[in-house]
């Protein structure tokens, strides 16, 4: 026959709010299985081994870029940044603008196209880990 009586407030808790013991578990305070998160210790040796991790320094990735790579960057991203803020400038830009931006971006385009490697270094199939 169950202990459970139609005029207490739940299954879980008592009328004082305390908890019960479930069903072939030790009450709280008594260790075992009816310990719940706030009764978890911390081993320090544990903690001692995962506070030695460092991670890496970043490097600056135009510190070791070729000089023709950044300067194609720079012109691609810069003439189509400038095609797309000129029209909302409050200036009379002269009727040549546009198609010197154009230019520009694709002059970019090309310097970053001639500096794709000529071909394939390895034999591998370019899947890495």
């Amino acid at each position: 026959m169950s202990t459970y009586r139609d005029d207490e407030p739940s299954r879980v808790f008592g009328r004082g709010g305390r908890s019960r013991p479930l069903p072939g578990q030790g009450g709280p305070g008594q260790g075992g299985p009816g310990q719940g998160p706030r009764d978890h210790s911390v081993d320090d040796s544990a903690l001692e081994e995962i506070d030695d991790f460092q991670p890496p320094n970043p490097k600056n990735p135009l510190a070791g870029a070729k000089p023709a790579v950044v300067l194609g960057a720079v012109l691609s991203i810069g003439a189509i940044l400038a095609l797309i803020i000129v029209p909302f400038l409050p200036l009379n830009a002269p009727g040549w603008t546009v198609p010197a931006l154009i230019g520009v971006v694709l002059a970019g385009l090309v310097i970053l196209f001639l500096q794709m490697p000529r071909s394939r270094t390895g034999s591998g199939d370019g899947a890495q880990v």
